[in-house]
């Protein structure tokens, strides 16, 4: 597919409708100019369906939005993974009649925006810069094809299935914790002697003791447990004193329980999922780390296939002649502050490839302005970094928990030379978050070199 030949439907994906807008070539005068004006013609140029349509407002539906692609017929649409459930309708539809669908990224398609002078927060300005994306001599290469490395790279199914389970599992997560939170306090006067006690179930099928026998489930609970259980609230000082379970304690305890009962089913396809032939590098990698079934998944979900963040099959690694100015970075208020200072000319090399990659999962940076100061703030996937500091958290900072291997050993010597470094009295200069921050970038570090070794031509 050629520039010339191209038909470019632009497709911005909102929580319940899309933005469309249809470029057959790039706009002569730039798309600042263009955009001004056709901005005033947004009902005919920039039509918006919506999934649940109010009649009464005359909203196009998504069997309109049908008939919109029907009639223009484009070659390609371009879409932004603006969560994976809003876009998902829009994309069958596209895919049901044929239409060969191209992905960007946010941050690229962010900074694609800004550099053309588009409006933010603008649905019609983003539709257009989509649509222009594709006919953009930028995105192509010399032999007048489309630059696949513009574009995220087409998933398989089993890494579309894998972030679908992760996702239900981590909402599952964040359902269950105000429940428990709940069901502890009415507990401290109900039953004090289980209210902060952890229950978890320890065989598939079966349900955390405590809340099984909460909910009455007797034959979801382990025999022994039950009947320890019940002793023990036989001989509570509730009782004693007169109180009673509440029926409303029965009714968490038995979500708590069914929520257990679907993390279980979902982990049992996770980890089928997970065990695939097709990630048998990446799972021999994670071995090395150690990881969860978990932080796997999560991680595939980002950084599959790895090939994506080479160049031919090699770490695009770039080389150039500039200013090293001086980095001074200062914390004020609980954020970080950047200062730069003239610095010597230096030959100085980039890593593109890892850089893309450690933004992927979160643990890149961007330097944002705020008033007259530069801010550093964490980029990427705050799920991923979340991940990297659980990582940090339950498998570096307590001894004895890595791996015995070459990987385990450099991260505890690693964490050693961060503890040792200490001012003249004897005081650690890095604790807390900043030794947690760079004991996750070291993992990420390390993630990507192993699988560039094992990977990388």
């Amino acid at each position: 597919m050629t520039i010339e030949s191209i038909r470019s439907l632009g497709v911005d994906v909102s929580k319940s409708s899309v933005t469309c807008h249809i470029l057959t070539q790039y706009p002569i005068g730039g798309l600042k100019t263009y955009w001004q004006k056709s901005r005033n013609k947004a009902n005919s140029l920039f039509p918006t369906f919506y999934s649940s349509p109010k009649l009464k407002s005359k909203q196009k539906s998504a069997f309109d939005f049908a008939d919109y692609v029907t009639q223009n017929n484009p070659d390609v649409a371009i879409l932004e993974p603006t969560g994976n459930h809003y876009s998902k309708l829009w994309a069958k539809i596209l895919e049901s009649l044929g239409i060969n669908i191209l992905w960007v990224g946010h941050i690229e398609l962010r900074r694609y925006r800004g550099g053309k002078n588009l409006p933010n927060k603008s649905d019609e300005a983003d539709a257009l810069a989509m649509a222009a994306y594709a006919i953009d001599r930028e995105n192509y290469l010399e032999s007048g094809e489309l630059n696949p490395r513009q574009f995220l790279m087409h998933r398989p199914e089993p890494i579309d299935q894998v972030r679908e389970l992760v996702q239900q599992l981590e909402h599952l997560n964040r359902v269950q914790s105000p429940i428990i939170n709940y069901t502890r306090q009415l507990l401290a006067w109900q039953f004090p002697e289980k209210a902060h006690s952890q229950t978890e179930s320890t065989k598939l099928g079966n349900v955390p003791p405590l809340w099984g026998w909460l909910a009455q489930r007797k034959l979801e609970v382990h025999p022994p447990s039950y009947k320890s259980i019940s002793r023990q609230y036989q001989q509570s000082a509730a009782v004693q004193f007169g109180f009673e379970i509440d029926p409303i304690v029965q009714l968490h305890a038995s979500w708590l329980c069914d929520i257990d009962i679907e993390e279980q089913r979902l982990e049992i396809k996770l980890k089928s999922l997970v065990n695939d032939e097709l990630f048998k590098i990446y799972n021999l990698i994670f071995d090395q780390f150690n990881f969860g079934l978990r932080i796997r998944a999560r991680l595939l979900s980002r950084i599959y296939p790895f090939e994506a963040f080479l160049s031919n099959g090699k770490p695009l690694i770039e080389r150039e002649v500039r200013e090293v100015k001086k980095k001074q970075v200062s914390r004020e208020n609980g954020k970080s502050v950047v200062k730069f200072l003239p610095g010597d000319v230096k030959r100085v090399k980039r890593n593109r490839s890892r850089d893309a990659f450690k933004l992927r999962l979160g643990m890149g940076t961007v330097l944002e302005q705020s008033g007259d100061k530069l801010v550093e703030k964490g980029a990427g996937s705050a799920l991923c970094r979340m991940n990297f500091w659980q990582y940090v958290i339950t498998k570096i900072e307590v001894d004895g928990r890595l791996p015995d291997n070459p990987i385990g050993r450099e991260i505890a010597n690693y964490k050693q030379t961060l503890k040792s470094n200490i001012d003249p009295s004897g005081k650690q200069l890095l604790n807390g978050k900043h030794l947690q921050n760079k004991l996750m970038s070291k993992v990420a570090n390390l993630l990507y070199r192993e699988l560039s070794r094992a990977i990388a031509l």
